[in-house]
């Protein structure tokens, strides 16, 4: 038998205890894979000439076929004299969403809860739910309040419909005076988005917020939200473990996402990126510290290391690399394991990525007619109305920071975009090529 010596013993332990950073993470060969080098490589150019023409500072873009990173790039600065890197930090904002849902999910397979369960049931304030319904111009009050035709479900927030919009809403349908009238009611109540310095808990927020009236009857709207904020809150009930502790525990750190977190430590500040305001035709400026408010929108910079940091936003409060947020979309293609560690069952994350929780209903806060709903997660049901998008059962999420990720099943594909670039809808037409030129890649 050989003998393993002291020296070698050490230094396997060495690099059990320290994995692999990001920064040093390589590609494979694309044509390993099946994809094509040359075609890869317009990605490289569609990118650098965004940044050419001070659309934005920076980006990563990572595409990964068959298990494998295909091509895993920086492009710009991360801050001013400071150039992107691998392993760069972003404010991921609403792709904090999917990573909450599996949260949920690894409780539902524990029997700890079911989704068809009344939020009710673990979070009290939610009993008797009114819902919001407007009366007609010059009414005084100009609304009524009318009971819920049900109870408000776990399936309802993980599916957004659970009328619970945010409050920044009414920037995206400033005709509609329902939106108006919840944002009045969010405001005086201190209904947080998540997205800047707050006081308190998340649980603290949550039972405020369930004792507002609902904007729509339980399950009759897709309506984007609040929701994910009552799902983190739902976990710590649940589990009677603090929203990162739990993330930290069951999901980071069996993935070996070491560079995830709710609020970074000091040592890893270097590495987050700058937020940058655009208009998308050369001028761009970095965002300063602190809150500010655009239109009824407020968001700040720095809500990830400054202030009280008791607030565990489970809609949009986490940080990561893109490639950890890489390896937990290959746990999800993978159908629930990555690595010998399994997360979820097959048949749980069929039913998160591949199943339509919607009906006729469609996901359209981020996207066009055709898409659906799983389970925290867009699923594309057909190519009718953007051809752009990829192949039917494509699922995907996306951060207001713009940063993005797509999973495409049929070709094994993954897709991460992360940039911190607001407002976050100029970068809907370069996500648009960027998939294009990543399935295009495809040549076996």
């Amino acid at each position: 038998m050989k003998l393993i010596t002291l020296p070698v013993f050490l230094l396997a332990v060495a690099l059990l205890a320290n994995p692999v950073a990001a920064e040093d993470v390589k590609a494979v060969r694309p044509e390993d894979v099946g994809v094509s080098s040359p075609r890869l490589e317009r990605i490289s150019d569609l990118i650098g000439s965004h940044i050419e023409e001070k659309k934005m500072a920076g980006a990563v873009v990572l595409v990964a076929r068959k298990g494998q990173i295909a091509y895993f790039e920086p492009f710009g600065q991360a801050d001013i004299g400071k150039p992107m890197r691998k392993d760069t930090m972003f404010r991921i904002a609403s792709m904090t969403k999917p990573l909450v849902s599996v949260a949920v999910l690894q409780l539902y397979e524990e029997g700890r809860l079911l989704l068809s369960d009344p939020v009710a049931k673990y979070i009290p304030e939610f009993a008797h739910a009114k819902v919001l319904e407007m009366l007609p111009d010059g009414s005084n009050p100009p609304f009524k309040l009318v009971p819920a035709k049900r109870d408000l479900t776990i399936k309802d927030l993980l599916t957004h419909t659970a009328g619970l919009p945010y409050s920044f809403a009414t920037d995206w349908y400033p005709k509609d005076p329902l939106y108006r009238q919840m944002h009045a009611l969010y405001q005086e109540a201190g209904i947080s988005n998540g997205l800047y310095e707050t006081e308190g808990t998340i649980g603290d927020m949550v039972k405020r917020l369930a004792r507002l009236p609902l904007s729509r009857q339980p399950g009759e709207a897709f309506e984007y939200g609040m929701a994910a904020d009552v799902q983190g809150y739902l976990v710590e009930v649940v589990s009677g473990m603090k929203l990162d502790d739990y993330m930290s525990e069951r999901i980071f750190k069996p993935l070996k996402m070491n560079d995830t977190y709710f609020f970074m430590p000091e040592s890893e500040l270097h590495r987050l990126s700058a937020l940058w305001k655009t208009d998308w035709h050369g001028n761009l400026e970095k965002v300063t510290d602190g809150p500010r408010q655009e239109g009824e929108y407020v968001y700040s910079a720095s809500y990830q290391y400054k202030g009280p940091k008791t607030f565990l936003s489970g809609g949009v409060g986490v940080t990561s690399t893109a490639y950890d947020y890489y390896r937990f979309c290959q746990m999800l293609l993978n159908k629930g394991e990555l690595d010998g560690m399994r997360l979820l069952s097959r048949k749980t994350v069929e039913l998160m990525t591949e199943t339509n929780h919607i009906g006729k209903l469609n996901a359209t806060t981020l996207h066009d007619d055709g898409w659906k709903f799983g389970l925290g997660v867009a699923i594309q049901a057909d190519r009718s109305h953007n051809v752009d998008s990829g192949d039917v059962g494509t699922f995907e999420w996306a951060g207001i920071f713009s940063t993005r990720f797509s999973v495409d099943p049929k070709e094994e594909k993954i897709t991460i975009f992360l940039s911190q670039t607001h407002p976050f809808n100029y970068h809907f037409d370069l996500w648009d090529k960027l998939l294009v030129l990543s399935s295009s890649s495809i040549a076996d």
